[in-house]
């Protein structure tokens, strides 16, 4: 029996083969994507990985302000940390690009060459391979760079440089703008002293924890390191060092002037006090000589009386007034007051003498006072008032770098959703299988019936219905994946990667995994679709089959009131093909949705470049290393710091920006408060932020959270950007005031270099944007053309099998005398009603979905999520379906042409 059935199956494929040969190239080409998909992905990731290990890739990096000392060196390698210097210049080349200029690494994040051979003499130097691809250099050719010209020896790339990111903010890679070059220890240090890059040297060290202990543990060392000024040769550095330093040594200085001043004091009234006894001596003897003289005065007039210091007032007094001679009594008045003067001199000495003597002794107190004071103050000084700087700038490990692995990070969200979009996809073909086989099953009732009397079993016609949907998934299948590791797969999906990311030389591989998904997957998709659909058609007895008694849907029977012929014919025949209107409509969901990826794509680069053209008002902006005292005339101050948050599993960069209130480049005014922010479109979108939230961001170096509440979100799409009152701002992160480190211009303000860390023009931010648009053009043209592809196939299919499942009714009709208009009218024309709602349902339901699902996709780049786009589009989209449609609909109608009114004959009892 099953081998009378088997004859029927290539019977079966003849009659149909155009159906399920469309169906065979359909399951084909989806997949060829879906493995040269998550072939490409796997090859990137074997790849990367591989040559991460071989090259040494970096556990991380961190940033100082001065070298670290040999010492300190020794000792974290006597640890067993591994450390590679890899300080870097930066050079404005006249073609408007930059190169960062490192030496050659001996340990960590070595050179990977496609060509050549490193630079080893002077004027030799290795350039990364995107860049000297963008600018047409080539092994051989020359470079001019700081005002001296290099031959290009090699051309390759960097494990820590997977993405070529000029910072670690930036949300894309500019290849034509940025590379690296990688020269001898010899050659950089003499273009280290040339002095003509566009930025100070950076101070970075790559390390390797070798299992020896945690990222953070050695952090934690890193930062009890601090800054040896006799070490420090950056003029710059000192410059700011100098300025720290100013306003402690003024007190220090004010202090010791004070001191000076007390002690000087102290001294000179002592020296006066040694002769204070000496001059109160000489004043008592003045006045008792005076005394003594007077006394022999009156004696020698008869007035023998002996004056001392208690009674001479007394005397004279007396002898005045009871003098009768005019003249003796002037003498004595006269005596009388010489001695009142002595007397005063004496007792003012003796007053003068214990004022001096106290004033001598209160000196010594406030000598050693100040002196107490000085010391204090000196301690107090080095304890508080320190100048000591954190030499540890940033710490930066290898899973929060974007630089490193970031091809891997991207394709494996490739990898997922082209594994999970395989299995959708194939349901949806094999369900559409499972639709024609129940066709051919109503078509075979009678047989089938007849087949279960003569003995044969449902299990042996299951076997049979099976067969076909299996060998064409199985073939469909593995052609598909075969094409799929070719060149023409792998080899194509891999471009859009491989010109985009820093990569070696990709080999292609071919996981076990997935030579089982392709070989396997499909077959089982089928077999359990079509069991499951088919099972209980094949489950009817014997006489209902042999009868041909199709079992009416319920739902066909509904109740349609007064409505007009021609529209209840139309819905009952909906209502009877549920099951292919229903393919029908999840064939468009499906297509799409793969529309709305690609459409995503396309707008949220195109949103993304416009808007950062339109929010990017200034000219230039300077990042600062050792800002000025003053803001350069011209400029206006910001002060920033990159912070970090975490969306969908990866940690990105956010720059919390302070500024004025009246910054002439924002159009928008902050909140006040050290606790309110105003937050940029693209951070709303990305973290799924609104007004009254909170916001947390995290500083890694210094392990400290900030959080904020928002206050408003303002249309600035430019990177991850948060905006807050630079006041509140210097006084949350201890700055001083007029505090900034970044200054925006219209114009070039013509700073120093040595003192930046970075230039940014906008010249620099309108090509970056720029670059997901070229770069993921393709990929989106690919996408809406599979996405038409699928819907045009799947809805002329089950179209098809409408109009054969009522091949009976339409020649009957015929034999009636209806008209060829009056019966597409009747069979053709409900369906675009049908057609209309569900495709006015299902793109705005696909167009919802992909937004919530995109994100996903991109969850690694530090860009804003904006996929809006006009009515114009959904106008567009719905226009092209309809338009499809009609088109279907034009050439099924030359298939009812065809049908004859013998088709009712072959159905007769």
């Amino acid at each position: 029996m099953q081998r009378v059935l088997n004859k029927r199956i290539f019977r079966d494929l003849k009659v149909n083969f155009f159906r399920y040969f469309a169906l065979f190239l359909l399951i084909t080409v989806g997949m060829y994507l879906i493995i040269s998909l998550v072939g490409a992905a796997d090859t990137v990731v074997v790849n990367v990985n591989e040559a991460a290990d071989r090259n040494q890739v970096e556990d991380g990096q961190f940033t100082v302000f001065i070298p670290l000392e040999e010492n300190t060196i020794e000792q974290l390698q006597n640890k067993g940390i591994s450390l590679e210097k890899e300080f870097y210049l930066d050079y404005a080349l006249a073609n408007g690009s930059t190169v960062r200029i490192y030496k050659n690494r001996d340990q960590i994040n070595r050179i990977e060459l496609d060509e050549g051979s490193l630079a080893v003499d002077k004027d030799e130097i290795v350039l990364e391979k995107h860049y000297a691809q963008k600018n047409d250099f080539s092994v051989g050719s020359e470079i001019e760079i700081g005002g001296k010209l290099f031959r290009v020896t090699g051309i390759g790339s960097s494990p820590d440089y997977d993405a070529a990111l000029k910072k670690m903010t930036d949300s894309s890679v500019e290849s034509a703008g940025f590379g690296t070059g990688f020269v001898s220890a010899a050659q950089y240090d003499q273009l280290k002293e040339n002095g003509n890059a566009s930025k100070s040297e950076e101070c970075v060290y790559s390390y390797r924890l070798n299992g020896i202990m945690t990222a953070d543990e050695l952090k934690d060392l890193l930062a009890k390191l601090k800054i040896d000024r006799s070490k420090v040769t950056d003029t710059y550095f000192l410059e700011m060092l100098d300025e720290l330093e100013k306003s402690k040594t003024e007190t220090q200085q004010a202090i010791s002037e004070l001191s000076d001043g007390t002690n000087k004091l102290s001294r000179g009234l002592i020296e006066l006090e040694s002769n204070n006894e000496e001059l109160k001596n000489g004043a008592s003897a003045i006045f008792k000589q005076s005394l003594q003289e007077t006394s022999k005065t009156l004696s020698a007039y008869g007035l023998g009386t002996e004056l001392t210091e208690d009674n001479y007032q007394a005397i004279l007094n007396n002898i005045i007034d009871g003098s009768s001679n005019s003249s003796t009594a002037l003498q004595t008045k006269a005596a009388l007051k010489e001695l009142n003067s002595l007397k005063d001199f004496k007792e003012g000495t003796e007053t003068y003498t214990n004022a001096e003597e106290d004033a001598a002794n209160s000196s010594k107190e406030l000598a050693d006072g100040v002196s107490e004071l000085k010391n204090k103050t000196e301690k107090l000084m080095n304890e508080y008032f320190t100048v000591d700087i954190d030499n540890l700038t940033q710490f930066v490990e290898k899973g929060n770098n974007p630089r490193i692995g970031a091809s891997v990070n991207d394709v494996m969200i490739n990898k997922y959703a082209g594994m999970v979009a395989g299995v959708i996809i194939m349901v949806l073909f094999t369900y559409v299988i499972s639709v024609f086989v129940i066709h051919g099953i109503e078509k075979d009732s009678t047989i089938i019936g007849t087949l279960y009397a003569l003995g044969a079993t449902s299990k042996q016609l299951m076997k049979h219905y099976l067969t076909l949907p299996v060998m064409i998934t199985f073939f469909a299948g593995m052609i598909g994946m075969i094409i799929g590791f070719s060149p023409m797969g792998v080899g194509v999906q891999s471009v859009d990667t491989a010109s985009y990311y820093s990569l070696p030389v990709l080999n292609t591989v071919y996981p076990v995994y997935l030579l089982l998904y392709g070989i396997v997957m499909p077959s089982l998709v089928a077999i359990i679709v079509n069991y499951l659909v088919i099972n209980k058609k094949l489950s009817q007895p014997a006489l209902k089959m042999i009868r041909n008694e199709q079992k009416q849907n319920k739902i066909s029977n509904v109740n349609l009131g007064n409505i007009k012929f021609i529209r209840r014919f139309q819905i009952r025949q909906f209502l009877r093909e549920i099951r292919t209107s229903f393919t029908v409509v999840f064939g468009m969901f499906i297509a799409l949705l793969i529309l709305m990826m690609g459409v995503d794509c396309y707008v949220l680069c195109n949103n993304m470049s416009s808007n950062s053209k339109a929010d990017t008002t200034y000219e230039y902006m300077y990042s600062y290393k050792y800002p000025t005292k003053e803001v350069p005339e011209g400029g206006e101050a910001g002060y920033a710091e990159s912070l970090k948050k975490e969306a969908y599993g990866y940690d990105l960069n956010v720059t919390l920006l302070g500024m004025d209130q009246d910054n002439k480049y924002f159009d928008f005014n902050v909140a006040k408060g050290k606790n309110n922010v105003t937050i940029s479109q693209s951070v709303a979108t990305k973290y799924h932020l609104s007004v009254g939230e909170k916001l947390v961001l995290t500083d890694d170096v210094k392990n400290i959270d900030y959080a904020f509440t928002i206050d408003r979100i303002v249309p600035y799409s430019v990177g991850l950007y948060v905006f807050m009152d630079i006041d509140d701002m210097r006084e949350l992160f201890n700055q001083k005031e007029g505090y900034y480190n970044v200054v925006f211009s219209d114009k070039d303000l013509n700073i120093d270099s040595g003192k930046l860390y970075a230039t940014t023009t906008k010249n620099d931010i309108v090509r970056n944007s720029e670059v997901f648009i070229n770069q993921m053009r393709p990929m989106v043209v690919s996408l809406i053309s599979v996405s038409v592809i699928i819907f045009v196939v799947v809805m002329y299919l089950m179209m098809k099998v409408m109009v054969d499942r009522s091949a009976f009714n339409i020649s009957l009709m015929k034999i009636f005398g209806f008209r060829q208009k009056e019966i597409q009218k009747l069979y053709l024309d409900g369906n675009f009603i049908m057609v209309a709602v569900a495709a006015a349902f299902c793109i705005p339901l696909a167009k919802k979905a992909m937004d919530l699902m995109y994100p996903y996709l991109i969850a690694n780049v530090a860009c804003g999520m904006d996929f809006s786009f006009s009515w114009q589009v959904y106008i567009a989209i719905y226009a092209g379906v309809m338009l499809c449609y009609l088109g279907i609909n034009w050439i099924l109608t030359g298939r009812l042409q065809k049908m004859k009114p013998a088709e009712v004959l072959k159905n007769r009892e």
